[in-house]
């Protein structure tokens, strides 16, 4: 017997480093909704013995699902050998954490949730049943938000985003703000969804990402005469968004690769 699942990513409309933990880890706030990610896993018991994880885009290190797998059985889950075949949407890099959409996926089949903040920073919030939450921490406190529903498009230009070095680049520049003025700040943005115009929503990695890859202007150009309630980047990048009050045809760019519509 084959399963199929379907996977979600995450968009961050505000996200704010607030500090560097002992560990090595980044303390956040981050308003993050679920969105499709037309990712699809199928699963099947593995008649080698061995978990086997395939996808069709290449991915660096240790596939996510493998670790999540991994993570779950040394916390004492009975899980068999899985032969896993990932059909990947959207290539990694692009800040949308659909690498972490997959292990949600899994975890949430065998009932693994509790395990998530062991597998990565966004595998929590997706492994829950929200669709808007504030997330803090390390990506492990959430904070469910009742809002309206919204609407928008996702450009994934020709570039990635390595996590690590976009971390180790904002530590060399130090935050912006603290703790309490995130939160503040990014329940703000929930007013965007009842009409009101907010423009550029803030993230921090936007400045390094900016001096890299000064195109993001265009697009956010393009955004804002399309009317956009805001617009911005998602995660540590690649990927621009904008929140649309109703569907705009775009003429994008050479460098846009994918579009995603949620």
């Amino acid at each position: 017997m084959r399963i199929i699942l379907p996977a979600f990513a995450k968009l961050n409309l505000t996200l704010r480093v607030v500090g560097k933990r002992p560990d090595g880890y980044h303390n956040l706030v981050s308003t993050f909704v679920k969105i499709p990610s037309g990712d699809v896993l199928y699963i099947s018991e593995s008649t080698a013995g061995i978990d086997i994880v395939n996808a069709n885009i290449p991915l660096k290190g240790e596939n996510i699902v493998a670790k999540a797998l991994r993570v779950a059985r040394e916390e004492g889950f009975k899980i068999p050998p899985l032969n896993v075949k990932i059909h990947k949407s959207i290539p990694p890099g692009s800040g949308l954490g659909a690498g972490s959409g997959n292990a949600a996926a899994v975890l949430t089949l065998f009932g693994a949730e509790r395990v998530a903040a062991k597998v990565g920073a966004d595998v929590p919030f997706l492994c829950s049943g929200n669709k808007f939450a504030l997330v803090s921490g390390i990506g492990d406190h959430i904070e469910p938000v009742k809002t309206h529903d919204i609407h928008g498009v996702i450009a994934i230009p020709n570039w990635e985003t390595e996590t690590k070095s976009a971390y180790a680049e904002l530590d060399s520049l130090g935050y912006e703000v603290g703790i309490m003025l995130a939160r503040t700040e990014a329940r703000d943005i929930y007013y965007a969804n009842a009409g009101r115009k907010v423009g550029l929503l803030p993230n921090d990695f936007l400045k390094v990402l900016m001096k890299k890859h000064p195109k993001y202007k265009e697009l956010f150009g393009m955004f804002e005469a399309a009317d956009a309630d805001c617009w911005g980047v998602t995660g540590s990048g690649s990927a621009a968004f904008a929140v649309l009050k109703e569907s705009v045809k775009f003429s994008w760019p050479s460098y846009v690769k994918h579009v995603l519509y949620f």
